[in-house]
């Protein structure tokens, strides 16, 4: 099988957000951990100003995933179609995962009694039916186009080379920690759109000898972040509280 890839334009995304409703739709992700969203940056002075738009947040699907590398029990899998996919029956929780991803894609579901990861998965089910990704088929301007990705590749350079002066000279993912399934192309610098300059080197030859060395993280990380989740959780409904009380005051005393 052929890998399969997903080409991003930024100049033809309108931010309709379409995409992030298919998505949510069809798996039913979490309103707080979107697994695709749409992004607006504002680029330029006033009043020379434009607006660009993305779709982002979503998983990169690296060639070689740091977090299939350092996962324990190997509940990350690439396949063979371009997707690292996500098995939640062997999740144990260690979030090594959230460690070792460069672009910060797999978010832990704090919230839940029983809490998994989520991240994108490429619509794995829907590309081993011959089905576009979710996303993808709802685009109403072909800011996402998917295909193979060697020939994404080939349209992203051939619209580049046919308009010099409007693409920046960078495909964004071709390269990026040893290459991606996901590629961007954009007519101004990736840098002003929030992305993340994270090398050339596929990551899993950096992470493993970081996270042997701590292996506490195990341990601390839940502890951690579970303890600043119920304490922010803590504060929101203490606010909400005071503020209901306000508000029957100003009711009794209207």
């Amino acid at each position: 099988m052929s890998e399969k890839g997903l080409l991003i334009d930024v100049e033809k995304c309108i931010a309709c957000h379409a995409c992030s409703a298919a998505c949510k739709v069809k798996n039913n992700t979490p309103g707080e951990a979107p697994w695709t969203k749409v992004e607006s940056h504002e680029i330029g002075e006033f009043p020379n100003t434009k607006e660009y738009n993305l779709p982002f947040n979503r998983c990169m699907h690296c060639e070689t995933p740091a977090c299939d590398s350092v996962c324990l029990v190997h509940a990350f899998q690439k396949t063979s179609d371009g997707s690292v996919v996500y098995d939640r029956k062997k999740c144990i929780g260690c979030r090594y995962c959230m460690v070792a991803c460069p672009f910060n894609v797999p978010k832990f579901e704090w919230g839940k009694a029983v809490p998994f990861i989520n991240k994108c998965n490429f619509c794995a089910d829907r590309q081993a039916a011959k089905l576009q990704p979710a996303c993808v088929s709802v685009c109403p301007t072909g800011a996402l186009l998917f295909g193979e990705r060697k020939k994404l590749l080939d349209i992203a350079n051939t619209r580049i080379y046919q308009n010099p002066d409007r693409y920046v000279h960078h495909i964004y993912g071709e390269h990026e920690a040893g290459g991606t399934s996901l590629l961007y192309i954009s007519t101004v610098p990736f840098e002003q759109l929030g992305f993340k300059a994270v090398g050339t080197t596929p990551y899993p030859q950096a992470t493993w000898s970081f996270l042997s060395a701590v292996p506490l993280v195990l341990v601390l990380w839940p502890a951690f972040f579970g303890g600043i989740y119920a304490f922010t959780k803590r504060k929101e409904a203490v606010a909400q509280a005071k503020a209901q009380e306000e508000t029957k005051k100003e009711v009794r005393h209207g």
